[in-house]
């Protein structure tokens, strides 16, 4: 399923990831893991990266498909830990990387609503749990922010300037709501993102939240959360969370919040980082109920006696010519460091 790499080997760079799970049941009592505690994560496949698997600790009983099409393994684990237990799995991955081709946006060229097709429209723009843009704030805000321009480019620009002039840089330990965002003028990487998602879809254009990771290896990070629960130790690779956004002519682009620091909205578009061979996809959220699965899985984990380490590690790098002065800003937050712990629930199919 993901053995022919789909990137040639013209300006690749090969990046090497291991990501290790260990659950270990400090009570006195069994503690009943669910499936998505033993899921793994497999990545996009396209025209500019292949991610193909090396090594895994123990087998798999099946794949499963969740809302948005992304691709997990299920671990065969006895998925019941006694008391003083542990269990431990992982899986690493061989990445290749190339350099996106990077547009030449231009407000000369730049292309009114009616250019958007309507299949994007009715997939794209809809409320769902975690892009609230039935909320009547999200979108009156939407309205004053986009100041009437009658061109996608100029709307999405006037939405950055909005969000990232308005917006403090702040972690939080799961995502938030857009109105949250909102009201408290604070959120992390997928925090921004969510409330730009669900103000561009207010006003009818397609967006939609990707989820990915970030090699490099000034990245080095140990965190703990969900109130001792939780503990994350990254060393060369961190989780990060961006914007997809329709922009007619130039179609899907990537819009980055706080991985760069731009002076204008337009900026922001320009500049984005996620051409680069080192902003590796993960994930794309859309329909999925990401915040809520998010909170649940959290209120879960702390109202038991179960700890968690989940350790992520880039090997040897490969890097054409990307030095670690390319960002102004390196923000990796907590929340998504854990975001494949819980993006493959009940909803999911198996295949």
């Amino acid at each position: 399923m993901l053995l022919v790499p789909l990137v040639s080997a013209a300006d690749t760079t090969n990046y090497f990831y291991r990501l290790d799970y260990t659950f270990e049941n400090m009570g006195d009592e069994d503690f009943p893991l669910e499936q998505e505690d033993y899921t793994l994560p497999l990545f996009l496949n396209n025209t500019w990266q292949s991610v193909t698997i090396l090594n895994r600790s123990g087998d798999f009983t099946r794949a499963v498909i969740d809302l948005d099409g992304n691709l997990g393994i299920i671990m065969d684990v006895d998925d019941i830990l006694a008391p003083g237990e542990s269990l431990s799995f992982g899986i690493e991955y061989l990445i290749e990387s190339k350099p996106q081709e990077r547009p030449s946006f231009s407000m000369a060229e730049a292309e009114g609503f009616n250019e958007i097709p309507p299949d994007l429209v009715s997939e794209y723009t809809g409320h769902t749990e975690s892009f609230t843009v039935d909320d009547q704030t999200i979108s009156d805000v939407a309205k004053r922010a986009a100041k009437g321009d009658e061109t996608v480019l100029g709307t999405v620009a006037n939405l950055l300037d909005y969000v990232t002039q308005n917006t403090t840089y702040c972690n939080f330990e799961t995502p938030r709501y857009p109105l949250d965002t909102l009201s408290d003028s604070l959120g992390d990487c997928d925090d921004q993102s969510i409330l730009l998602i669900s103000m561009a879809r207010s006003l009818g254009i397609p967006a939609y939240l990707k989820v990915g990771v970030i090699i490099h290896p000034n990245i080095v990070d140990s965190d703990t959360s969900w109130e001792g629960h939780l503990e994350n130790d990254a060393d060369g690779i961190g989780w990060h969370g961006w914007v997809m956004i329709y922009i007619p002519p130039w179609g899907w682009v990537p819009v980055d919040l706080t991985l760069i620091d731009e002076d204008t909205g337009l900026d922001y578009i320009i500049n984005s980082p996620e051409y680069d061979p080192n902003i590796i996809e993960a994930l794309n959220v859309s329909e999925q109920a990401y915040i809520g699965d998010t909170l649940i899985t959290r209120e879960r984990i702390i109202a038991s006696d179960l700890h968690v380490t989940i350790i992520d590690e880039a090997g040897e790098v490969y890097r054409n010519g990307l030095g670690a002065e390319t960002y102004l800003i390196l923000v990796i937050g907590s929340a998504l460091a854990v975001a494949i712990f819980m993006m493959f629930r009940a909803s999911a199919r198996d295949q």
